[in-house]
């Protein structure tokens, strides 16, 4: 039997994401570029990776303003508990075609850790960087 798999529009979407970190000045993230100044964030905090996650509309599936908003602050207190940092931003469709998702970017999580996160909040994929800055997609392992 064959793993599912996401549709090639769907992963197409997450490719041509803008991934943004709230900041001054904020930070842009792309999947599959070297960011220096994400590379200068993990070592300004002194992690070797992060994880940037949402709880939004899980596996794709559009929910209201206020079920994202309930999902989302289960997800803040899932990683405050944990004992990590996360800082503030969100995924923005460069066409303008899907709504910007509140996001976190948790400074120190691994891919591990973006596993559990898609697992506990039925997420398609996030984004993995590493110390380098380069921004890397990791699907659900579902779809592995």
């Amino acid at each position: 039997m064959n793993a599912p798999s996401l549709p090639d529009a769907t992963l197409a979407a997450y490719r041509a994401a803008i991934y943004r970190i709230h900041g001054e000045p904020p930070i842009d993230m792309m999947i599959g570029a070297k960011n220096a100044a994400v590379a200068a964030l993990l070592a300004g905090h002194g992690v070797a990776s992060a994880v940037f996650v949402t709880a939004f509309n899980p596996f794709g599936c559009e929910l209201s303003a206020e079920e994202n908003a309930a999902r989302q602050q289960t997800l803040e207190a899932h990683i405050a508990q944990a004992g990590w940092m996360a800082l503030s931003g969100e995924g923005m469709d460069p066409n303008n075609l899907w709504r910007a998702e509140p996001s976190l970017f948790v400074l120190g999580a691994t891919e591990l850790d973006a596993d559990d996160f898609m697992l506990a909040f039925e997420q398609n994929a996030v984004v993995v960087v590493k110390s380098d800055g380069l921004a890397q997609l990791r699907v659900h392992p579902r779809y592995m």
